[in-house]
């Protein structure tokens, strides 16, 4: 009986490693982007698991291999893409503490529907259609859809864990319990290997290649792998770039010898032959402009995000002049409102009654005339830059300011605003904005 269980059990191995190798070469032939991806996860049979992957392989049971290849060829191929694309998403890589539920729904959404919208006959499976509603809505709601935007979303809404199980039926194609060390025959096992490195490598190469191919650059694919290689900077250390060299009171520990003031005075009986000095250069924000962006495409409780993150890195001692001369401009296609800010006091006051005015189209020309005319008129006397928070959806000026300019867009992928040369530009999400990837923590 025993022989015959090992036959059968050599028999599935044998057939679901042909059916593996008919849908690897099924995707490399339609998908060649696909090629280092498929070949950084070798196949490793291992019946504890249905299907799934760590990163460094795919795992598979031979007999749900065949399962899924009786009741539907094609989802096969399907299913080995829809683990290599957790692995270019670097889904399985997260590093913060997740509301597992929630994160497993959320990769198996915009890892299907990046799948759907290749389009590809040979990836078709019955399944498409129950997603369908449930990936509209997304898309209305979202625009773009990406595991950590689906994440926050499903928080915000507040959906309990039994209802995030049921909605991923529709979704589901592999296990992630290995993601989280579950399970110790499947467990995540230490590596040498720097797979956060590897699939950031494969992710950006696949990125290049996606759009010199000129694929649909609007497609979820490619947005995604926009949105998730693009250089994400700290606001923090962006906003330092516009401070300005200042002396304020403070020890210069570097420039002050301990030793040798410790030596005289041992020496010479309480007479130091240096004092410390009192003076040290440091970097700190006196004068500049933040002009808002307040038209109808800009969404008020992101203003106020932005408004808020601004203030909290201004709390700061170490970034903020003791006294300012700061301008907050509310702008659309005209200057809307103009509040001078001079100590962190008013700027309190300032977030507890600010309301947000305009609403109209974006024209960015009317600020920098207007800042040009502060500036003519002596009101801004030594502007460090204009910072301008937009969607960068409007007309820019075809004349470069005399003063440093930074746009900082909120855009999370889809049209790339085309920032003149001259400025910097710095694109943010809400998420980024506010220093952190998701909301619950």
């Amino acid at each position: 009986m025993d022989n015959v269980k090992e036959e059968k059990q050599i028999l599935a191995e044998s057939l679901a490693k042909d059916i593996l190798t008919l849908a690897r070469n099924s995707l490399i032939v339609n998908f060649r982007f696909l090629d280092r991806a498929i070949s950084c996860a070798p196949f490793v049979c291992n019946d504890n698991v249905s299907l799934a992957t760590d990163g460094e392989s795919i795992y598979y049971s031979p007999w749900f291999i065949l399962h899924i290849y009786k009741a539907e060829q094609k989802c096969v191929a399907r299913d080995i893409l829809h683990c290599l694309f957790h692995c270019i998403f670097r889904h399985n890589l997260m590093e913060q503490k997740l509301d597992m539920p929630r994160w497993d729904l959320a990769c198996d959404i915009a890892v299907e529907h990046a799948i759907n919208q290749l389009h590809s006959p040979a990836l078709h499976a019955a399944r498409e259609v129950r997603q369908q509603a449930t990936i509209a809505m997304l898309e209305d709601k979202l625009g773009l859809i990406t595991a950590e935007r689906v994440y926050k979303w499903l928080g915000d809404m507040e959906i309990s864990e039994e209802e995030l199980i049921a909605q991923r039926e529709s979704f589901k194609a592999d296990g992630h319990a290995i993601w989280y060390g579950e399970n110790d025959p499947n467990a995540k096992k230490d590596s040498k290997i720097n797979l956060k490195k590897i699939w950031k490598e494969v992710s950006k190469r696949m990125q290049t290649e996606l759009e010199t191919m000129n694929k649909d650059k609007n497609s979820a694919l490619v947005q995604n792998l926009k949105s998730l290689n693009r250089s994400r900077y700290s606001y923090t250390e962006f906003l330092r770039r516009f401070g300005m060299r200042g002396e304020v009171m403070r020890l210069s520990e570097d420039e002050f010898d301990q030793n040798y003031y410790s030596y005289s005075m041992e020496l010479y009986g309480n007479i130091p032959l240096i004092e410390p000095l009192e003076y040290s250069e440091q970097k700190r924000i006196r004068e500049f402009v933040i002009a808002i962006d307040t038209s109808g495409s800009v969404k008020g409780d992101v203003v106020q995000s932005f408004i808020q993150h601004t203030h909290d890195i201004l709390q700061r001692q170490e970034n903020f002049f003791t006294r300012v001369n700061m301008h907050i401009i509310q702008c659309d296609d005209r200057i809307r409102e103009d509040v001078c800010i001079h100590s962190k006091e008013e700027f309190d006051q300032y977030l507890k009654t600010m309301e947000i005015l305009g609403l109209g189209k974006t024209d960015f020309r009317p600020v920098f005339e207007y800042v040009d005319e502060l500036i003519r008129t002596k009101e801004l006397s030594n502007l460090q830059g204009l910072i301008y928070f937009t969607d960068g959806k409007g007309t820019f000026p075809h004349v470069q300011p005399k003063y440093d300019t930074a746009f900082i867009l909120h855009n999370d992928g889809y049209a790339e605003a085309e920032v003149p040369s001259w400025a910097m530009h710095l694109t943010l999400s809400e998420e980024d904005i506010l220093d952190k990837r998701f909301s619950a923590y």
